[in-house]
């Protein structure tokens, strides 16, 4: 089952994207810089890269392991992945890290997210996909990027530099939600397509923030919070 995009007003830098859409369950924080990093070092769970003189690639993993489309086997490029596997226990905690290596002759590099054009498996591909499937192996949901989102490199060279993804609110309710409902010990892949690429490759891979997202209900404490504030502000000027 696929759930539908819900629309979630996210803080996001300018720098590294531009012309984002409103609506998405994967949303983009921020973006990193990491050196004396590379293919392995990080938790790679997606390496892409299109054939030939493609400007789309497209590709994924699948349950068992094994890839399809453009992306790269080997274990140190293109996995699966738990939430042990990052130490990681919270929804919340969970982001993707996508770094892109477009050649320099672009001006500024950069790709854009666009729907799977894969005759199988599109639906674990599309634009930048969290998959989730139970321990066996039942597929249960999958979270997306939108369309049309263009992401500019953020530095030269594979590794920890990128742009991080992470759950919105809702999507990340939504997860928690399923993991509470299933045995646990979920297993997760990634898919992506981009367009408008000149030959990659890019690599996704999945981190544990330092800093967890807000969950829902912390939302709504803050603006509870910043209710308040106000209410007293506004007291003060009458007495005043």
């Amino acid at each position: 089952m696929r759930y539908k995009p819900i629309a979630l007003a996210a803080a996001a830098l300018a720098a590294g994207l531009a012309a984002a859409p409103a609506s998405a369950d994967l949303v983009p924080l921020t973006q990193v810089q990491l050196q004396g990093q590379g293919v392995g070092a990080t938790f790679t769970t997606l390496f892409l890269q299109g054939a030939g003189a493609s400007t789309t690639e497209s590709g994924g993993v699948l349950f068992n392991g094994s890839v399809f489309g453009d992306a790269g086997g080997g274990a140190s490029q293109s996995r699966t992945f738990t939430f042990a596997d990052l130490a990681i226990n919270s929804v919340s905690q969970l982001a993707l890290l996508v770094n892109l290596a477009e050649p320099g002759s672009e001006s500024p590099p950069a790709v854009t997210t666009a729907l799977s054009p894969l005759a199988t498996n599109a639906s674990l591909a599309n634009t930048i996909t969290l998959n989730v499937f139970s321990s066996t192996g039942t597929f249960l949901e999958s979270h997306s990027a939108a369309t049309g989102l263009t992401l500019n490199q953020v530095a030269s060279g594979l590794g920890g530099s990128g742009l991080v993804f992470v759950l919105s609110a809702a999507e990340q309710e939504q997860l928690a939600t399923t993991m509470a409902n299933t045995a646990g010990n979920e297993v997760f892949t990634v898919g992506a397509t981009f367009g408008n690429s000149a030959g990659g490759p890019e690599t996704i891979a999945a981190i544990r923030l330092a800093t967890p997202v807000p969950e829902p209900e912390t939302y709504a404490l803050m603006l509870a919070g910043i209710g308040a504030l106000g209410f007293v502000a506004r007291r003060r000027r009458k007495q005043s």
